[in-house]
């Protein structure tokens, strides 16, 4: 049961494009994103399958509260990104978003998320916290392309909502749909 009153919706007007921008240059580093503009005007390859979403949240008037960016694919649906705002942050709405992504959701949905590592606490607090939330890690070693030239590849995790999902299947899909790399079998 959904204990915040969350609504999802386009950017529509500049200040939100902006809290969006910033919410996620703060939230990702540079290896792990992809240019602004990418997101914010979608053209090929990207075309209608990738969207970013502005996350409500009304206390006094809706405010922008995060974004959540997802690709769309036959198979699974993929969250490439997703933030909610520092003031926001630990008071559930979190939780409240993913879990209502994932009881929309008509197939499974897919993420990457940081390994644990003692350098990085805060890697393992979000494996238990999308645990919490319904997703599993994909056993299956996973090596995020760059985004772009100069930047690097990034060891990482995958998490499904449905387990039997095939990882290799998602990883080939991702590789070449979201970064537009081919791999060495393909």
């Amino acid at each position: 049961m959904t204990k915040k009153l969350i609504s999802f919706a386009a950017l529509s007007d500049p200040a939100d494009e902006r809290a969006a921008e910033l919410l996620y240059t703060a939230a990702f580093p540079p290896e792990e994103r992809r240019p602004w503009d990418g997101i914010l005007h979608p053209q090929s390859p990207y075309g209608p399958q990738l969207s970013i979403i502005r996350i409500s949240y009304p206390d006094s008037a809706p405010r922008f509260a995060g974004i959540i960016t997802v690709w769309e694919f036959e198979t699974l649906r993929y969250i490439e990104h997703f933030a909610i705002d520092d003031s926001l942050r630990g008071s559930g709405i979190g939780a409240d978003v993913l879990r209502a992504v994932l009881a929309a959701s008509p197939k499974p949905v897919v993420l990457e998320v940081d390994p644990p590592a003692d350098d990085n606490p805060m890697a393992a607090r979000r494996i238990s916290f999308y645990k919490r939330c319904g997703l599993q890690i994909l056993p299956h070693p996973y090596i995020q392309p760059p985004y772009s030239p100069g930047l690097p590849a990034v060891p990482l995790l995958l998490m499904a909502s449905d387990v039997k999902i095939d990882p290799a299947m998602a990883e080939k899909l991702l590789h070449r749909q979201v970064y537009n790399h081919v791999q060495e079998a393909d």
